[in-house]
């Protein structure tokens, strides 16, 4: 597990994404592609984090790069859990 993200981030990118969790531990870099990160996967990503985390990302914020790896992904899903969380 990367030291940057908590355990329930890596478990629910493992279960959504198949092939990530067969290669065991995900490291940031990852392409999320490369593991069967397609547009049906990417949708439910985006609930299942949004739900674990108690966010909601606006469509602005949702650039694809944002699901380029999971270090791309986790840097969004943690400003907007400290943004809310300041809030």
């Amino acid at each position: 597990m990367s030291e940057h993200w908590d355990p329930a981030f890596e478990g629910l990118l493992k279960e959504i994404l198949p092939r990530l969790a067969e290669r065991g531990e995900v490291g940031p870099d990852i392409s999320l592609k490369a593991v069967g990160l397609d547009s049906l996967a990417m949708v439910e990503v985006l609930m299942t984090v949004e739900n674990t985390y108690g966010i909601s990302i606006p469509d602005d914020d949702l650039e694809p790069e944002v699901f380029t790896s999971p270090a791309t992904l986790w840097a969004l899903v943690d400003r907007f859990r400290k943004s809310q969380a300041a809030a």
